[in-house]
């Protein structure tokens, strides 16, 4: 494929599709059912639920054993429910649950077992994928990506090798004709620890920027083994409770050196409003309703000498990159950033870190089969 010119004809359009079907808007003043309780739903409710307001009537999900309520909506078993011809016939099942291994036989469980006659799978949902719009896109619409189309374009340049420029341009696709686009996908397990782009720097300094619950820690620990020194940063107190708990139970096995910060990463150190997403999907927001210290890590960790770096953190990638710009010029670590938070990002942070001239090279890998879970890895 001649990603350019797929783009630009794309881009030639000049418009969204008229005739969107993989949107949120199916949804609008139906009967809604949930199917799967797990962190895909958590998800959806951040970004889908919460942001367009739609309320459910029901989650179904095996864990539940009895009548139960989960983010405040009735759930239940599916063995225990019996829908009325109405709700088979009328309400919309959206299955929540992220493994696509699974979909076909949840699929052919509500329709043969439950009768249901109309199924939305959530990764369907374009809107799942808009995570931190930005306002020139709200306010601009497909004018904002022709705005932008040398920025798009430059940045295929960049790129190093073909699986690279094909997770770009389907993820461009996705946003262009605001449907979901079937991405080339590594294993979900890779995740910072691609086995096919080499990080000459490897992994012995580490930086996590996002820990969550530990969970990259984890798989550090896994593939690597004791590290020498690791820094983790993570705003969400409960998440950060969970993180502490991990750490200090393994940290003979971990790393001969722990810091970890109860705190945000972005450009400079302020206090800014922050979002929980139950536990997942937290993120700085201005509809936040409590305040989180953020810190720019060249302020409070620049005597480090990181040799890895890695960023999941919901749309401030590239503000904390510019809080660490002294750490990466000094040291210049591989880098794993997350990329898909907001359609810019992918070029934006990809422009930014080139724009340093410091010989990096640059790949995309996704994990996930759509634009969630695309990460740039730079490596010198």
């Amino acid at each position: 494929m001649n990603h350019k010119k797929f783009i630009q004809k794309l881009l030639e359009s000049g418009s969204f599709p008229s005739n969107i079907n993989n949107s949120v808007s199916c949804l609008f003043g139906k009967k809604i059912i949930l199917y799967g309780a797990g962190e895909g739903l958590m998800t959806f409710s951040v970004f889908v639920l919460k942001k367009y307001k739609i309320k459910p009537s029901l989650i179904l999900d095996q864990k539940f054993k009895s009548k139960n309520f989960l983010l405040g909506i009735p759930a239940l078993s599916p063995n225990k429910y019996k829908p009325t011809r109405k709700e088979k016939e009328k309400a919309i099942v959206v299955i929540t649950v992220g493994k696509t291994k699974y979909h076909k036989e949840i699929i052919k469980y509500l329709r043969d077992s439950l009768g249901f006659e109309n199924i939305v799978i959530a990764n369907d949902i374009y809107e799942c994928y808009s995570f931190n719009e930005p306002k020139e896109l709200a306010k601009d619409g497909f004018k904002y990506f022709l705005e932008n189309k040398n920025k798009i374009l430059s940045s295929l340049n960049i790129l190093e090798d073909s699986q690279s420029r094909e997770i770009f341009t389907r993820f461009i696709q996705t946003h262009l004709e605001k449907k979901p686009v079937n991405i080339p996908s590594n294993d979900a397990k890779e995740q910072y620890f691609p086995l096919d782009v080499k990080l000459k720097k490897g992994y012995g300094r580490f930086i996590n920027c996002g820990s969550y619950d530990g969970d990259t820690v984890r798989q550090l620990n896994k593939f690597h083994g004791k590290i020498e020194s690791l820094a983790c940063f993570e705003p969400d107190p409960d998440n950060f409770n969970l993180l502490i708990r991990y750490l200090q139970k393994n940290h003979n096995q971990i790393a001969k050196e722990i810091i970890a910060c109860p705190c945000g990463v972005f450009s400079s150190n302020k206090q800014l409003k922050f979002d929980g997403g139950n536990k997942i999907n937290s993120l700085i927001s201005e509809k936040g309703d409590v305040f989180i210290q953020c810190v720019a890590l060249d302020d409070v960790i620049g005597d480090f000498r990181p040799t890895f770096i890695n960023m999941d953190i919901e749309g401030a990638e590239l503000a904390a990159l510019k809080g660490a710009e002294n750490l990466i010029r000094k040291n210049k670590p591989s880098l794993a950033i997350s990329v898909y938070h907001s359609p810019s990002d992918i070029w934006e942070i990809l422009l930014y870190l080139h724009s340093l001239r410091l010989g990096y090279k640059f790949y995309l890998r996704n994990y996930s089969s759509y634009i969630n879970d695309t990460v740039l890895y730079a490596t010198v």
